[in-house]
This record gives structure tokens, sequence and C-alpha cells, in this order.
């Protein structure tokens, strides 16, 4: 009886299961082809998995084993809220449970797996869907069409860029499940809880999916439905949806809590205004790999375009059908054609991923074929003529392709998108083919000639692909470089005794990976003024990055930076050398100052945010040491002007090093990037080049570049003349650039600290605390912590909650007493209390009603009905008015115009 039970279950298991063998077999060869780790030393990672999803995977690591907490992250930007990153980067995921059994330093390697997991789970959810929508469909075309969402283009081109979406695409099917169940059934529960996991996963996508449900939503009410059902599906569909999100709110709450004050956060221009910016714009602006992009979403579907274009002609008949299929194809297809569209679905902006609900695009065309392919085909079966030979010629085809591919040079994106389009076009022209002999049509043939199609997209894209040119930030190598550096250096873990990487080697969140603490962030969840507080201090920004580059010694010492990590050798001056391994070194610290000191309490009422550098470091040393002579002297030196070369002489007394920055004067605040004076710039000291270290290229000497584009340091000198001439690539730009040189007296800089060497702080951390002990003499009664003041920290002093304040940017400042002081800092995320209190009241309200419904069906007011009904209808008619009918309207003269000023250019 057992046996039979479970030949039974498998029987069951066995047509689920396939989708997900096929799917798992092919990752599997294509990841030993290109020898993709477990199967080589190859990776599968590029761009963002490397730069920020590995980092904070590592994060997520450290959480499961105790050793973080997963609300807060002490070694990036100072001590970083991560509560946004949870969401954005899929941490609460049950995909990641597989990182728990991975060595840490593997992180970076583990991807490919991981991503392998999920695909497989996507063909899985997606056959399960199809098998309960389209149950009548042939069973190969089901296996087919859900193994072509899992290697769809959306998910090969962006898998190994960033696999956190992965997720999203997918659980997508099991809530479309959900959702039609509800609508057929009125039983809300299944919906409620896809709606709560994938909001708890993703914020961004489930809201992007929100988004495609209610429109297909409207559509289904509009065109489908008898309008004595529309108050019902209207009903069901926003308790479901606003039932989700509350039990999601322990996590939405503390996202938006942190969006709303961090760098991601805000629009600097008014809705009307933005709205304006967005109907104007235009495809053709779109460069190379921004129009890949784009394209790509359609690959791997010129069968499930045929069966569409041929299931629209043959039932035409039956109108109401015919206008829910192209409604339906409108809203997937229409952000691939009006960026307006576009733009709107991404709430306004997006950077490099151009098409991030894609996913959509395949899951809409694949359904639709699928329910237009179980009415044409219903009376084909699969057949078996010809198919060990035409497997056989596929699979010489494909092995064909992978030896040519595999001694391609490396190509650019416009020519890969040539042959995307060329394999799409052959494609589509022989599904068409087949199609059209519908008595001769040989479903295993149609199977054969769509793995090939699919695989041709997936061996190419799987991993970084040839055709596409790297930034020198997008190579996946930082992480294996931080690891290296950890282990070979025997780098200590600490959260308060911070590291620097003044050469930027290790790109922007090694510390992440060293669990060490620095200034250096690429999390995106910094406070929105952070980047520019560390700007005033001397440290470089770019785009979302926190840079080490820059800053002073001083600046460095107030931070509590204890130890430098760097492949370029530093001044002795500065830095002693306590190792060397391989291509880097590590350092300690010259000058050193407690973490956390005592100043003027005068110090906190000064208005620190139109200052330059120069101030910063002069008020805060007067405010340390009360000693009115200044610190850093500014310098204008007389230059003489030869053809593009400034050259002047700055004569130097007492040991002072030399710190200089160059600023745009028509852009001070824009990234490098923005400044026609970006890498045009070369500096010579004494007629020596200053090397400028910018990611990829530690010897770099133009100044300035996007990751080193503030404070040079130029050397110590004494009692000499010190030789300085400025080079620029072309004379104007001298115009257009603002010059500041400071000269910082490192006898001060000596005495300062000796002077703090006995006032030493006895500092310990948690998890999620940080606990200070801290003197003062009752003359500097004004404590100056070098953590970030957020709304995120409660602050006590001597057990007692205190106020606390911002003090210049980087510090977080409070009151104390003469004599002993212990300050507690403990973050707990802002909405976080509030966030679990609305996913308690929902949970409860949630049983409360299951419970009750279980005994007597609870009946729901018909107002209540119709007020949903008619909210719904009227959100309906706008949004569709504002996405798609005004884009419209304006897609055509909006390429006009960009093509006529990209003609006048």
């Amino acid at each position: 009886m057992k046996k039979s039970g479970f030949k039974s279950l498998l029987k069951k298991i066995r047509p689920y299961a396939v989708p997900g063998i096929i799917t798992g077999l092919v990752m599997i060869v294509i990841l030993i082809l290109k020898g993709i780790w477990p199967f080589g030393s190859s990776r599968i990672d590029y761009f963002d998995n490397m730069q920020q999803v590995a980092p904070l995977y590592a994060h997520l690591w450290d959480f499961m084993h105790g050793k973080a907490s997963i609300w807060f992250d002490w070694y990036t930007g100072l001590g970083t809220n991560v509560s946004m990153s949870i969401s954005a980067f899929s941490m609460i995921t049950p995909f990641n449970l597989l990182l728990y059994f991975v060595p840490r330093s593997y992180i970076l390697e583990s991807i490919s797996i991981i991503t392998l997991v999920k695909m497989i789970f996507m063909s899985v959810a997606m056959y399960a869907l199809i098998n309960k929508k389209y149950n009548n469909l042939v069973y190969g075309l089901k296996v087919m069409f859900s193994c072509m969402y899992a290697f769809c283009g959306y998910v090969i081109l962006y898998g190994s860029c960033f696999t956190p979406w992965m997720d999203i695409v997918a659980f997508f099917p099991i809530l479309i499940m959900a959702y039609d169940r509800m609508l057929e059934t009125g039983k809300k529960m299944f919906y409620i809880c896809m709606i709560a996991l994938c909001f708890i996963i993703n914020y961004y996508l489930s809201a992007m999916s929100l988004i495609y449900i209610f429109l297909i939503c409207g559509i289904r009410i509009v065109v489908m439905q008898e309008r004595k059902q529309w108050r019902e599906t209207a009903w069901n569909v926003g308790i479901g949806t606003i039932a989700g999100i509350g039990l999601s709110a322990f996590v939405l709450v503390p996202v938006f809590a942190q969006l709303s004050s961090s760098q991601r956060g805000g629009a600097s221009k008014g809705l009307l205004s933005q709205y304006a910016g967005w109907i104007t714009s235009s495809i053709v602006t779109d460069g190379a790999m921004a129009a890949l992009q784009r394209w790509m979403m359609l690959y791997g579907l010129a069968f499930v375009i045929a069966v569409i274009i041929m299931g629209m002609k043959i039932y035409k008949s039956d109108r109401r059908q015919l206008i829910y299929t192209i409604a339906m194809l409108v809203v997937a297809l229409g952000p691939v054609f009006m960026e307006a569209t576009n733009l709107m679905w991404h709430f306004g902006s997006y950077n490099g991923y151009t098409l991030r609900n894609g996913y959509l695009i395949s899951f809409t065309l694949i359904c639709v074929a699928a329910g237009m392919a179980e009415k044409m085909f219903a009376d084909i079966p699969l057949k078996s003529a010809f198919y060990r030979r035409q497997a056989a010629a596929v699979a010489v085809i494909g092995a064909v392709y992978v030896m040519i591919y595999n001694i391609l040079p490396i190509n650019n994106e416009m020519l890969a998108m040539a042959f995307f389009i060329m394999i799409f076009a052959v494609m589509f022209a022989v599904y068409m083919f087949m199609l059209i002999r519908k008595k001769e049509f040989n479903c295993k043939s149609v199977i054969l000639v769509i793995a090939l199609e699919l695989f041709i997209g997936a061996y190419a894209l799987i991993g970084p692909p040839k055709f596409y040119t790297y930034e020198d930030y997008q190579i996946g190598d930082y992480v294996q470089y931080a690891n290296d550096a950890a282990d070979s250096l025997d780098i200590e873990e600490s959260a308060t005794d911070r590291i620097v990487n003044p050469d930027i080697s290790l790109n922007a969140n090694y510390p992440l990976i060293l669990r060490r603490g620095a200034l250096s962030s690429f999390t995106a969840a910094l406070e929105d003024d952070t980047q520019s507080y560390a700007k005033r201090w001397g440290y470089s920004k770019y785009f979302l990055w926190l840079l080490d580059s820059g800053g002073t010694v001083f600046s460095n010492a107030v931070l509590h930076v204890t130890q430098a990590v760097n492949i370029n050798e530093l001044d002795s001056a500065l830095y002693t050398l306590e190792k060397k391994e391989g291509d880097y070194s590590l350092y300690n610290t010259n000058y050193n100052l407690p973490f956390g000191f005592c100043v003027d309490s005068s110090f906190s009422k000064l208005d620190m945010t139109n200052v330059d550098w120069i101030t910063y470091h002069n008020r805060m040393y007067k405010a340390m040491t009360g000693d009115k002579e200044t610190f850093v002297t500014r310098i204008y030196p007389q230059a003489e002007t030869a053809g593009n070369i400034k050259s002047m002489t700055i004569n130097v007394g007492s040991r002072s090093a030399i710190y200089m920055n160059i600023a745009d004067v028509k852009k001070p605040n824009a990234d490098a990037n923005a400044s026609k004076l970006e890498s045009s710039i070369h500096v010579y000291v004494n007629g020596e080049a200053v090397v400028v270290p910018t990611l990829g290229d530690v010897n770099n000497t133009a100044y300035f570049t996007d990751y080193n584009n503030n404070l040079l340091y130029l050397g110590i000198f004494e009692d000499e003349d010190v030789q300085i001439k400025i080079e620029y690539d072309k004379p104007k730009y001298m115009n257009q650039s603002k010059m500041t040189i400071g000269l910082l007296n490192m006898e001060k800089m000596d005495k300062l600290c000796e002077d703090f060497a006995d006032k030493q702080t006895d500092v310990s951390y948690t998890n999620n605390t940080l606990t200070v002990k801290i003197n003062s003499d009752g003359t500097k009664d004004y404590a100056l912590i070098p953590v970030i003041k957020s709304a995120n920290w409660t602050v006590t002093l001597d057990g007692k909650t205190v106020k606390t304040k911002e003090i210049a940017g980087l510090f977080t400042g409070v009151q104390v007493h003469e004599g002993e002081n212990t300050l507690v800092f403990t973050f707990v995320p802002k909405g976080r209390n509030a966030g679990l209190l609305i996913t308690l009241v929902t949970l409860l309200i949630t049983v409360l009603c299951l419970v009750i419904n279980y005994k007597r069906t609870i009946n729901v007011p018909v107002w209540a009905k119709y007020c949903a009904q008619y909210i719904y209808i009227g959100l309906f008619a706008i949004v569709v008015a504002a996405m798609f009918v005004v884009p419209v309207i304006s897609t055509i003269p909006a390429a006009i115009y960009h093509i006529i000023r990209i003609l006048l250019k």
C-alpha cells in the first residue's frame, strides 16, 4: 500500500519535475562548457553581483551565523542602516538559505549555484501555472513554455548582473496562480500570503508586479467580466493586496523610512514637471547597451510571438478575446516601445538596467501564447518522426556554436544586438513556416528548434558575455582581492578600529568583506547628506559611492583610522609598514586619535554646511585643542601661466603636509564624469608626477576621476620652496577650474596626537550597540563620536536617554559632564516597531476573519464593494491614460524631436 502510494506520488510529481530537470541540466552543461564555478575557476558574476550583491551577501552570511544584525552593518560608511538593502537585495528569501552552507570566502562563486536553483524553481513554478490554466495544452509545449520563462531574455541578461531580482521572477507565476484562484473562488488567503512574501523579498520588483496585476485585473474587469462581477473582483483584489502589504509591513516600513532619508530618496522636481519629462522621452536616445537590453527582452520568444500572430488571425471572430489579447500585449510591450511608459513603471527613473520589469514581458507573451496553443494544437499529438535525427542535428549545431563563440574576439553591443536579432528573425521565420503548414506540424521538431534558440542565448549571456566592454568598477575580482588581502595580511576584524584603502584598489564595499570599519561604501543606503559632508572633509564621492580616496592625515585620525591596506607604497611619514604579501601591503597609521573625544561645546553651534575642507579642519582642531593659531593654512600662490601649464612656488616653513584639490567652477558638486575637466589635469611636484589612483589603475596620473576627485596629498615638506606645476589638456580649462591648496601643520598634528594619547576611550560593541566610556575635564564638555547621526540611534548617557546632534556631518555630538561618561548607542531601524505593529494587527485581523468565516460566511456590505469598484475603475482609467494613452500620442513627436536634436549636434 505504501509502495503504491509512493508510486502515485511520483507519478504526480514527475510532470512538474521535468521542466526543472531540463533547466538544471542545460544550466549545468553551460557552466561546465564555460568553466564556471564549481566546474572551473571562472565565475558567473559581473557588475552589481560583484560590487554590491556579494558584499551584502557577506553581511547576510554574518547575520545567519550570529555575527551581525540584519538591520545594521558596522563596516561601511562608518556604520550603515541596511533596512532598505534587506528588501532591495532580496535578502529574506528561501533561496538565500543556501548561503548558510557556503564558506564565506566563496560567496561570490556561489552565485552561480544560487542562480541555477532559482532558474530551476522558475521553470517548475511556470509549469504549475501553465498546467493549471491551460491543462489541455500538449505536455511537450507546457514543458517548453516553462523552460522559455526560465531562459527568457530578462533572466539570462540580468541573472549574472543582479541575481536578487531573480527571486521575484521565480515566485511570480505562483503569485499569479494565487491571483487567479482568488478571482475564480473568492478565497484570498493564498494571494495575501504571496503578496506578503513578494514584498518581504523585494519591494521594488513587487511594486512593479503589483502595477501589472492592477492593469491586467482592470482589463479583465472591463473586457471579460459581466458588470455584476466588477464589484466582487475589485473588492477581492483591493482587500487582498492591502492585507498582503500589511503583513509585510515589518520589512516595508523600515525600508521606506530609510528610503525617505537616504541618498536614494526624494525628487528635485514636482510631479507634473517629472511627468512632462517622462512623456517627452524616447527610446531613440538609448545607448548601445540600453538598446540591447530593451530588445533582448524579446529574445527566446520567437515561437511565442509566431503563435500569438497566428492565433489572433485564426480566432479573430472572438472579439472579446481579441481585445483582451491586444490589451495584454499593450501592457507587456508598452515599456519596450514607449520610454514614457517604461519610466513610469520604474517610478520615474532608472540607472543601468533599462527594463527591470522585463520578466513581465516574457511572462505575458508566454501565457497568451499558451492559451492560443491550447486551442491551435488540441488535435496534434507529440510525434516521433525524425526525432533522433533532428535531435542530433540540433546537438551538432549547438556544439559548433559553442566552439565558434569560444574563439570569438571581444565584440561590442551593437554587433551582439545584430546577432541576436538575426537569430530571432531566422527562428521566427522557421516557426511561421511550421505553423502555416499546420497539417505537417511536428511538435517535437518545434521543441528542438526552441531548445537550440534558448541555448544560443543562454550560452552567450550566462556569465560575463563577450560583447560587453567592462568598466573597471564592473570587473568581478575585487571581492576576491579583499578576501586574499584579509587572509594573507592577517587583517583583524573591528568595527571601530577603522581601515582605509587610499588607492581604492579594493573598490568601495571591501569593508564588508574584511569585516573592518571604514568610510568607504557603495551600499546605496547612506544618509542623504553623508556624501556631501564627506566631500567637505576632503574625500571623494561618485554616484552612490563614498570613497577612501582623498582626506587628510587629520580627517583619518578623527575618524579613528588605524590601518591602511594598499597596493601603492604609502609615505613612511604617515604610515608604518606592518606586512606585505603579494600585491598588497598592510600599514599602521603613525597619527592616531581616540574613537571619540571631547571638544568645546561651542563647536556644536557652528554652521558647517557651506564651508570647505580647510575651514572644517581648522574649526575641529580649535575645538579639540583651544589653539587659536591656524592648523591648515590656506595658500594663494602666485602662478605663472605658459600655454596650458600653470607653475607656482610654495614656500614651506615649519614641517607641513601639502594638500590640494581642483574643482570645476561650473559644476562644483557634480560627479567627475559630468565635467570637461575629468582626467584632463596632471600635477607635478618638484618635477615628479603626482599619482592619482583610480579604479582599475593605481598608477594613474590624470586628475580628477570618478573615483578620485578631491584632495591630493602632495607630500610633507619643511623649510623649502616647493615647485608645483599643473598641466591642463587644454588652456581653456584653466578658467573653468578652481584650485585650493592648504598646508597642514605637522608639528601641531604631532602635539595633538601626543595630547590625546592619554585620553583614550574605552570602546566596545555588539551587533547593534556601541558603548563608549569617555572622560571630560569639564572645560571640554561635548563628546564627538565618529558615528553618523541618524534617527535610528538611541543614545543613553549613564543609563539616561539623551539628545544628540549631527556634528560636521560624520559625527554624533552628545553633551557630557565632568568625569567618566558612559555613552551607549543602540541601533533600532526607524519604522521597525511601527511596521511590526502593522504586521501583527493585520495578522490578527486576517486570522480573526478566517475563524469567523469558517463558522459563518462573512457578508461584506454591498456599498463597500461598490466603493471598491468605483475607486478601482477610476484609478484604472487614470493610470491607463497616464501610462499608455498619453505616451502613445507623445511617442512619435518625442522621437522626432530627439532625432532632430541628435542631428543638430
